[in-house]
């Protein structure tokens, strides 16, 4: 053996152990250097000397609470300082639909518990206790609550407000949706009104547990206190805009998004547009077709026939609609320029002055021709 040449540890020396050790490479070998060979196995990551666990708190929401919890969320998100995200808008109205349909089965069970089923008569204690059951929905809920409850709220299942929600939440669950921020939070505003003149009444009255109370109490001041910042900006928004919808009530509807009588049709603009919300609706024509929920090409194209035309501009654009002027009563107005008529002819189709027969003036005085 030559001087430089360092003798071999033996198996189980220590100096065969220290170089055991000092041979792992806790980092990957680097390629680019002469006779990298790839990447080494990751390193061991130290194990916790300490067993560390975090505090988990109990999950408890009783159906009261949890009601008004998805209330005072929807509410909060609605009514944010800055005005609300894209995404507070979407949980708003998803989590004001859940509320509502919370709160009116709490109401039910407090009356009842087996209203709160789909079936009543299959009603089992331990199965409610656990949530183990299928639970009715908001129509029935209603109609429970009137006939079985007698409660104090006057609440129609078809309630415009509450249908509206729940179109909103199906677009958004179901599939998507887009619209102005004020439109959605406009529509939301009746139903939470709604919701806590019904609280009020028919549900705070009922609480037996003092804790429950309490709690229902204190989400309730939450949801006043941000419910009365939105009926003031609908307010406000409503009397900045009347002076352009004063003289126009006859042309003016009620706009597909927010609900507001606000879409003035007085002009003949290829633009319109919601003085209250901003909706964009494009054409006259345009606009008439999407009140009545249905594509022109589509229809067309399935051999349908064109919208009733306007005898005063000549626009295909005629539909049967609520105006500000008559809110309670539908009314034929031609989207292209505002102007009523009594009817549609049975015979060629057009607007106008429809006499007995159910004909308009022209093919009248053409049927009384032939006699």
């Amino acid at each position: 053996m030559s001087d430089t040449e360092l003798p071999k540890p033996t198996e189980g020396s220590d100096t065969a152990q220290n170089n055991e050790r000092d041979a792992v490479v806790p980092f990957p070998a680097d390629d680019s250097e002469p006779g990298g060979s790839g990447l080494s196995d990751p390193p061991v990551l130290p194990t916790p000397k300490v067993d560390v666990r975090a505090e988990v708190k109990d999950f408890h929401f009783p159906p009261l609470i949890n009601g008004l919890d998805f209330l005072v969320s929807a509410v909060e998100s609605l009514a944010a300082p800055d005005g609300p995200a894209p995404r507070e808008l979407k949980y708003a109205v998803v989590h004001l639909q859940i509320a509502a349909e919370i709160l009116f089965k709490v109401r039910l069970e407090m009356h009842d518990p087996a209203l709160v089923w789909t079936k009543p008569h299959t009603f089992d204690e331990a199965k409610h206790n656990a949530g183990d059951f299928r639970s009715c929905g908001i129509e029935t809920a209603l109609k429970r609550l009137g006939e079985d409850v007698g409660i104090e709220s006057d609440i129609d299942a078809k309630d415009p407000g509450l249908t509206a929600l729940g179109e909103l939440r199906n677009r958004l669950v179901h599939f998507g949706l887009q619209d102005t921020a004020i439109a959605v939070q406009t529509r939301t505003v009746p139903v939470l009104g709604l919701l806590v003149g019904f609280i009020n009444a028919d549900v705070l009255p009922h609480v037996d547990a003092p804790a429950n109370s309490w709690d229902a109490e204190q989400q309730m001041e939450k949801v006043r206190t941000k419910l009365k910042h939105l009926t003031d900006f609908v307010a406000h928004r409503t009397e900045a805009i009347s002076g352009q919808l004063e003289g126009y009530e006859a042309s003016t509807v009620a706009c597909r998004s927010c609900g507001q009588f606000s879409v003035v049709l007085d002009g003949g603009a290829v633009d319109l547009e919601c003085l209250f919300c901003g909706k964009i609706y494009g054409t006259g024509a345009d606009a008439a077709w999407e009140y009545i929920g249905e594509s022109r090409h589509v229809t067309i194209k399935d051999g349908g026939g064109d919208l009733a035309q306007c005898p005063s501009c000549g626009d295909a654009a005629v539909v049967e609609v609520r105006s500000a002027a008559s809110p309670g009563a539908a009314v034929f107005i031609c989207f292209g320029c505002g102007s009523d008529h009594e009817g549609i002819c049975t015979y060629c189709g057009c607007a106008g002055c429809i006499a007995w027969t159910g004909l308009c003036e022209d093919c009248h005085e053409t049927e009384l021709e032939k006699f």
